[in-house]
């Protein structure tokens, strides 16, 4: 046997080395570019969530501290005024309590601002057809 032919096949040719150490790099890379991406989409969609939920958490808070302290105060200032003890203090603190609970009710149901609790709201057209008939009558 000749001893240069078992040193060829015992060590990889320089060709073969650098050939694997590229697709080495390559797979690496890859992998890098792939953990980036799923650290810029993470981080996108961690961005938004906080934002909007800390936005609700503090419309919440100043809607329920707003009624609470507003119906607290009148109540202290009537009760200073009229001489009446805590008795309407009292009474406006959990009408404020109240107030805020029904505010945070029609954020979330999607209510806002409307007057009353209608399940149709009449458009322009439907609210003219319904003033001509009342006219004609």
């Amino acid at each position: 046997m000749n001893p240069s032919s078992a040193d060829d096949l015992s060590t990889p040719t320089k060709s073969h080395s650098d050939q694997s150490l590229e697709a080495l790099r390559q797979k690496i890379q890859h992998a890098d570019e792939v953990r980036e991406e799923k650290a810029k989409q993470s981080e996108r969609n961690r961005s938004h969530l906080p934002a909007e939920m800390m936005a609700l958490v503090g419309r919440i808070a100043t809607e329920m501290v707003a009624g609470l302290a507003v119906g607290g105060f009148i109540g202290w200032m009537l009760d200073a005024w009229l001489g009446t003890s805590p008795l309407m203090m009292i009474v406006l603190f959990f009408l404020g309590a109240g107030a805020g609970m029904l505010n945070i009710w029609r954020m979330a149901s999607g209510h806002g601002l409307k007057i009353g609790y209608f399940d149709h709201q009449p458009t322009a057209s439907e609210a003219d057809q319904h003033e001509q008939d009342r006219t004609r009558d």
